[in-house]
């Protein structure tokens, strides 16, 4: 087992844990166990948020329902989930509870995508927002568990590495968006989970597969593109309910944000009302977003173009209340990606990052 630090990218810390899972899931949270517990312990976030919350009685019984299912449907990554907080020192129902907070009810954080895929394209770009006060947390890590793929990921100290920009060894490139479900589907798994569970998959086809089968309680929309079919794809997977969108020759891009796009007339619950304040925001980023890449329509779609639009005015977001704190962009058919995280934006291979091989970044974009 080892625990590597690599230069960091873009001013986002990197470390790279390599050994079997068991060992890889305890000393990550070894190495991190001062930070979970910092923010564990800050009375004004979120954690401390929900912690309080599941003392309700009908939010609590609907984390013993959800949990119960997840350990059901996502038996290991539920024990990664456990042994990450061995190793930090916090109690496995502190942690749980930080993980569920998509699945208890609705949860006002952001996060914005671009897929792109043509004949001779295929990109996938993420913004990772959310509240100003975790910028400080934000930073890339490495697994490389026996066994599985490699995958790297911008990682909040506390959650199962899954739930935001991913990039896996196996040649799958993952953006997570979050979407606000009010009444969760105790019958599914949490939502961090799912998306653990596809990731350690060893091709494209099974990744895809595992993040439709697999039921979210709260919700999510995977953002998907695969080198090995050329495929970019989105699934929305909230509450019980999946749809997939696939980029074709006649829509090629794809954009997604913080609300339901392709399940048509959501049933009650499965999303806030039209008018919440966290709704209107996601949509009004949407089609600011929308309108930048149909602005360049005429001129060629590509990895630049897709980076440029999540870093535009409205898109890009500077609140306290809802930060950017990464944008990534992957350009799987030329092996590279771009981060920009708290400096300026970094190149490097796209395979080299996902095995958290250090390489000497290239001139920024």
């Amino acid at each position: 087992m080892t625990v590597h630090e690599n230069p960091p990218v873009s001013g986002l810390p990197w470390v790279v844990v390599a050994g079997d899972r068991e060992t890889v899931f305890r000393e990550l949270g070894a190495h991190f166990a001062e930070r979970i517990r910092d923010i564990r312990a800050r009375s004004d976030a979120q954690w401390a948020s929900l912690m309080t919350r599941v003392e309700q009685e009908v939010v609590g019984e609907r984390m013993r329902r959800i949990e119960a299912s997840t350990r059901r449907l996502c038996p290991v990554e539920s024990r990664e989930l456990d042994l990450l907080a061995e190793g930090a020192g916090v109690p496995a129902f502190d942690l749980w509870v930080y993980n569920l907070r998509g699945d208890l009810g609705r949860d006002g954080t952001g996060c914005s995508d671009v897929s792109l895929a043509t004949s001779g394209t295929l990109v996938v770009g993420h913004n990772e927002d959310g509240a100003g006060d975790s910028a400080a947390d934000v930073c890339l890590v490495t697994l490389v568990i026996d066994g599985d793929p490699s995958v790297t990921v911008v990682w909040y100290p506390g959650f199962l590495p899954a739930n935001s920009f991913v990039a896996t060894g196996a040649g799958t490139v993952w953006g997570l968006d979050h979407l606000p479900v009010v009444d969760p589907d105790t019958n599914g798994a949490g939502r961090h989970f799912v998306a653990r569970h596809a990731q350690r998959s060893h091709s494209g086809r099974e990744a895809i597969e595992r993040a439709m089968s697999v039921p979210c309680a709260g919700g999510f929309s995977f953002n998907v593109g695969d080198r090995e079919s050329g495929r970019a794809v989105m699934i929305e997977n909230a509450a019980g309910v999946v749809v997939v969108r696939d980029a074709s020759e006649a829509a090629p891009c794809l954009w997604h944000t913080n609300h339901l796009r392709f399940v048509g007339e959501p049933r009650p619950g499965m999303q806030p009302a039209p008018s919440d304040e966290s709704l209107v925001e996601s949509r009004t980023r949407g089609d600011r977003l929308r309108g930048h890449l149909d602005g360049r329509r005429d001129a060629v779609l590509d990895a630049s173009s897709v980076f440029d639009a999540l870093r535009s005015d409205g898109v890009l977001n500077r609140s306290s209340g809802l930060w950017t704190f990464a944008t990534t962009v992957a350009d799987l058919g030329n092996d590279r990606i771009v981060v920009q995280g708290r400096d300026a934006p970094a190149t490097m291979g796209l395979s080299a990052f996902a095995a958290g091989r250090e390489l000497e970044a290239e001139a920024p974009v």
